[in-house]
């Protein structure tokens, strides 16, 4: 049967949600939506030819009913017409769902009927545009793509302040059924839960809480990029005590609290079956590298919570299983989680993780004495100061190599611009990091990111309280680590970036010590009193290859992966 896919699902998404009614103008490329709207029978369907009169009846049957509104047109002028509507529904902050239909893509501007640009129409008179696909050969990531952004499209019109969002849909043609035909059987959709509470937890939540952690038997939660917060430590530390696995980044600041090692324990993919769980809890923002994201992506089974008392705008799923999103303080989750009792099954689960986590701290605490980057690691997280300091670690194979070394110690605190995780500003950032700043700061950056920011030096404001670590390996390394690409003819010339530069002229020309180190000796010898005060800045270029490097890194890998 020809029909667009993914509109039944669109539409039952929303049903789901609680929309209950539609206002439809008539029209032939949005006939796929009217039809997924008037035959699902929990939506009340209204048809209004006037797309401007359309738009205002949606706004009175929205502020009626206080809930959000689907209003349908065809392409073309139809949209333009709705305007004056969707910016009343704007200002006034009522939620209304705005489904566009529209040509495809590679008809726009080709003098195609009833095309125009469609395209976030509205401007900001709506809160949020998505882009639907209607493809009928998708792909799992795009089921799982269009299934969010019907959860967004909700909430982005209902959360406050409320107000119209935009969903442009194209659609190609043939977009009729066959005569007789009925439409296509929604799948199962994912509906999205979100859960806002202030700080003291009302009484719905905690019952919502104690009843699915009571019939979960294997809870996990994962802690990504986060600031450090006493008080969330301490209360993970409890967590953890009572059988709760807790996994975390170098990032989430939670060194010497949670297991950090989720990375090289997950790279025996023989320790996935037995270490899924059934309820997962994800803290704080971005992991850094893929394989937790895809250990967790593979388990379809679990159910999935995201503790985020201050979400953006459109909510970030990637685990590619949310089921509840807690707009919550953190704080008060947790202390609800250490008030609950936890079964034998738990502890066993629990008692996995630990058990594999003592595994890898067991092949990993040997001494790497060649010199490579994996050794100089380790050799520089032994010498580190146990307080009074902070690490910002630069993008690419730096930051990694905190997870796969335990790098940090237990009250340091670190910072990484995993926001975009670009390898721009590195530097920069800690170098303002350091103004006013009581403790001292420890800049880890590759060559690659330290050239491309050492403008970052070119200013009166780099004070003494400054560290830098440029590791030099005369490119981008990750590269050689990066399946698919370190086999390419044209690594060393386009990918690597590679360059033969040294710091000490930038370091001289900014009125920062320099210290070149290019063995082990040099680097211990360096090492005894690079972190201790000092009059001026200091900046320690430690030298290796990137050959070398990479075979080493690949060696100790193998050691995880069974």
């Amino acid at each position: 049967m020809a029909f667009p896919s993914g509109l039944v699902e669109l539409i039952e998404t929303l049903s789901q949600h609680g929309v209950e009614q539609a206002v439809i103008c008539p029209g032939s490329r949005n006939a796929p939506i009217m039809l997924a709207i008037s035959r699902n029978t929990a939506i009340q369907s209204f048809s209004i030819s006037d797309e401007r009169s359309a738009g205002f009846f949606a706004l009175g049957l929205a502020l009626r009913n206080k809930k959000p509104v689907i209003l349908c047109c065809t392409s073309g002028s139809a949209a333009l017409n709705m305007a004056p509507a969707i910016a009343e529904a704007y200002f006034q902050e009522v939620p209304l769902i705005v489904l566009t239909a529209d040509r495809p893509q590679e008809w726009i501007g080709q003098w195609d009927g009833q095309t125009i640009f469609q395209e976030r129409i509205f401007g900001t008179h709506a809160k949020q545009y998505f882009s639907y696909s209607t493809h009928a050969h998708e792909s799992l990531d795009e089921i799982w793509h269009r299934n969010r952004i019907a959860n967004d499209a909700f909430w982005s019109a209902f959360s406050a302040p409320q107000g119209p969002v935009q969903v442009n849909i194209p659609i190609q043609e043939p977009f009729y059924p066959e005569k007789g035909a009925a439409l296509p059987v929604a799948h199962p959709v994912r509906k999205i839960q979100k859960w806002i509470s202030p700080k003291l937890l009302d009484i719905s939540i905690k019952t919502f809480i104690k009843r699915q952690l009571s019939s979960s038997n294997k809870v996990l939660i994962t802690v990504g990029q986060m600031p450090m917060n006493s008080k969330i430590q301490a209360l993970l530390e409890e967590l953890m005590q009572k059988g709760i696995p807790v996994l975390a980044d170098s990032i989430a600041n939670l060194s010497g609290i949670a297991f950090d090692s989720h990375d090289l324990i997950l790279a025996n993919p023989k320790t996935w079956e037995s270490l899924q769980p059934d309820l997962h809890i994800h803290l704080g923002k971005s992991f850094v590298t893929k394989r937790i994201k895809q250990f967790l992506r593979s388990n379809a089974e679990k159910q999935e919570w995201q503790v985020n008392p201050h979400p953006q705008a459109l909510v970030a799923d990637p685990f590619k299983g949310l089921q509840h999103l807690l707009e919550i303080d953190e704080v008060a989750f947790l202390k609800e989680l250490t008030l609950l009792n936890f079964s034998e099954k738990q502890q066993a689960y629990f008692q996995a993780w630990e058990k594999e986590d003592e595994i890898i701290d067991s092949k990993r605490s040997k001494d790497i004495n060649d010199w490579n980057e994996l050794g100089i690691f380790q050799k520089i997280s032994q010498a580190l100061p146990q307080s009074n300091s902070e690490i910002h670690v630069a993008n690419s194979l730096s930051v990694r190599y905190l997870n796969w070394t335990k790098f940090v110690p237990k009250g340091i605190e670190v910072f990484a611009n995993r926001g975009t995780s670009g390898i721009d500003g590195c530097l920069s950032t800690a170098i303002g990091a350091a103004q006013g700043n009581p403790n001292l700061v420890i800049s880890i950056i590759g060559d690659v990111a330290f050239h491309y920011d050492k403008n970052a030096l070119w200013n009166s404001y780099v004070s003494n309280n400054v560290r830098i670590i440029v590791m030099n390996n005369q490119g981008g390394g990750i590269f050689r680590n990066l399946e698919g690409a370190k086999d390419l003819p044209e690594l060393e010339n386009f990918m690597e970036t590679r360059q033969v530069f040294n710091a000490e002229n930038t370091a001289k020309d900014a009125g920062v010590t320099y210290i070149s180190v290019k063995n082990e000796n040099e680097l211990l010898h360096a090492l005894n009193s690079f972190f201790q005060e000092s009059d001026r800045a200091q900046l320690m270029e430690i030298e290796s290859n990137s050959n070398i490097n990479a075979a080493a890194l690949a060696q100790y890998m193998a050691l995880f992966k069974g």
